[in-house]
């Protein structure tokens, strides 16, 4: 069983299209967005949430929690469907949410990616509920396939505070090669993506609870040459291992199709109860002439 849709939003007008699918196992990434294109440029090929892996404190796990049609359930904004998409406006700006809320044992999960109008993208997934009495951590895993203005020719950069001038602004390196990178906050961290040929691209804002690795999710970023057998539907890597090391091979990333997995580190303690619920996720927004 699975659901898709088609979004053309606002009717009159677009600002925003794409395919969006919610399905069975054994393809268990969420919510994909597939197609997206915003004022009618393309920014993903496919934009998804392929794995989500829990390690507690204790003796329990680890475990790997697929988001799939399977474990996805109405909700009373959306009685008759396992995927809910609606719109609504905030600060002035219209906003349109395609969501999901699934119950894997007894974690409670919403898995959100949200549209502005301004081209703002912003992947959410929310987390409540304890499976076994200790503090525990939810990795979770977006994958980013940009194609912006289409697959090729796109370039990822990463700025810091202290990183001089080398002709991309004050404060960006370019990266040309395949790497993987961790978050830091003290020097302002954060990533783009942009296209060579228009300099249209979108920056990659590490959320304010997002976390930083750790030993059992040892990288928030990987960079990566795009390859179609790396796209593994939700069958990636293990509760052990989220396998993503394995795909650096130092492929050329200068101009080439790109894809970034971005990790987030959902911290639940224990103290705080079932119902305390947790939200992560990065903020992407564009730049350039869009």
């Amino acid at each position: 069983m699975s659901e898709s849709g088609r979004i053309s939003w606002p009717a009159q007008q677009p600002v925003w299209t794409f395919d969006w699918r919610l399905a069975d196992a054994p393809d268990e990434e969420g919510i994909v967005i597939l197609g997206a294109a915003y004022r009618g440029r393309q920014v993903f090929a496919k934009a998804s949430l392929p794995s989500l892996r829990v390690r507690y404190e204790g003796p329990c796990g680890p475990y790997k929690d697929p988001l799939n049609y399977n474990n996805a359930h109405p909700t009373s904004r959306c009685p008759g469907s396992r995927v809910c998409v609606y719109a609504y406006s905030s600060g002035g700006l219209r906003a349109l949410s395609v969501e999901s809320y699934h119950t894997i044992s007894a974690y409670r999960l919403t898995h959100r990616w949200v549209f502005w109008e301004n081209g703002v993208i912003m992947p959410r997934l929310f987390s409540a509920g304890i499976q076994c009495p200790f503090d525990h951590r939810h990795h979770v895993y977006w994958r980013l396939d940009f194609d912006i203005d289409g697959a090729r020719r796109d370039l990822a950069l990463e700025y810091n505070t202290y990183t001089g001038e080398e002709g991309w602004g004050a404060g960006w390196h370019p990266f040309r090669t395949e790497t993987k990178r961790l978050k830091n906050p003290p020097s302002r961290r954060s990533w783009a993506v942009v296209d060579l040929d228009s300099h249209r691209g979108y920056h990659v804002l590490p959320g304010p609870n997002d976390g930083t690795a750790d030993a059992f999710s040892a990288s928030d970023l990987w960079l990566l040459r795009y390859r179609a057998s790396e796209d593994r539907y939700g069958r990636q890597g293990t509760a052990a291992d989220d396998g993503l090391n394995g795909y650096l091979n130092a492929e050329s990333t200068d101009g080439q199709d790109l894809v970034v997995w971005y990790a987030a580190h959902l911290f639940h303690r224990v103290a705080h109860g079932g119902d305390d619920w947790h939200g992560v996720g990065p903020d992407l927004v564009p730049f350039g002439p869009w």
